[in-house]
């Protein structure tokens, strides 16, 4: 991904009504790298949102966000060049979160497939709008958003996810020529949480043991405490780094519990 392009552009298509302002100016955008488009990681990273059911979190609450990643093709196609993706998530008032996925270009961007996700009790329901009159497209289309992936990372403990702040040298250079500011941002380190998935059995709903010395991941679940009190755990990355890293969307309440109701705006 030419991350420097996709920020310059991504101001741009805030005008267009692609991404809500919002997004640009408080840097509600999550960079998550490249990896591999396989059916068996999708398959994966589905489990674990059914696994959470309506304990996903949103980053933001109802304020929109996006996420961008490259997607490699090459095992499938034998294309070297990814395909740059990105996503725009607009969580509305009645819990469901509205997504739409465009193809990124040179010069900007195609408008690929919208969802409604629907993360309930009895797991996560997902339904394409404007839906082809063929199943196996519908199907087809659905497996491909990357929406599960990005709101599993942010759920769980011990994802790397690091806050980058507009360069302010830069922007005030291109203001200066008249250009738009580059937005911030949060880089994610994407790979680790997917070599730990990989790893992990999915039969087991704590995924993998205490003891496995490879990187895996420890299902979210409830806990009884000694009290009677049931508490819900959130999905970890176990061997990575420290298990008590908050995962983003439980920072996120911790700060906003700290500094009060955050001013933002849609």
């Amino acid at each position: 991904m030419n991350l420097q392009r996709v920020l310059e552009n991504l101001s741009s298509l805030s005008r267009q009504g692609a991404i809500p302002q919002g997004v640009i100016d408080e840097g509600r955008i999550f960079a998550l790298g490249q990896f591999e488009n396989d059916d068996d990681l999708h398959g994966r990273v589905n489990n674990v949102v059914e696994g959470l059911k309506d304990h996903v979190g949103q980053p933001f609450d109802t304020h929109p966000w996006a996420f961008l990643f490259d997607l490699s093709t090459f095992k499938q196609d034998g294309i070297a060049v990814p395909m740059t993706l990105l996503g725009a998530v607009w969580p509305q008032d009645d819990g469901t979160v509205f997504v739409r996925d465009f193809f990124v270009m040179p010069r900007g961007l195609r408008r690929m497939n919208d969802f409604l996700f629907e993360h309930t009790a009895n797991g996560t329901n997902i339904k394409l709008l404007g839906a082809s009159k063929w199943q196996s497209d519908v199907t087809d289309r659905v497996a491909s958003s990357l929406y599960p992936l990005a709101i599993a990372i942010l759920n769980t403990r011990g994802c790397s996810i690091d806050f980058k702040s507009a360069p302010s040298v830069i922007n005030a250079r291109r203001k200066r020529q008249g250009k738009p500011p580059i937005p911030a941002r949060y880089e994610v380190d994407a790979a680790e949480y997917i070599t730990a998935l990989r790893s992990t059995p999915l039969s087991s709903d704590h995924g993998g043991t205490h003891a496995s010395p490879i990187p895996h991941l420890r299902r979210a679940h409830e806990r009884m405490l000694a009290s009677g009190k049931r508490i819900w755990v959130r999905s970890a990355l176990i061997n990575v780094r420290s298990e008590g890293d908050i995962a983003f969307v439980e920072r996120r309440k911790a700060y906003r519990g700290r500094e009060g109701k955050i001013k933002t705006d849609s």
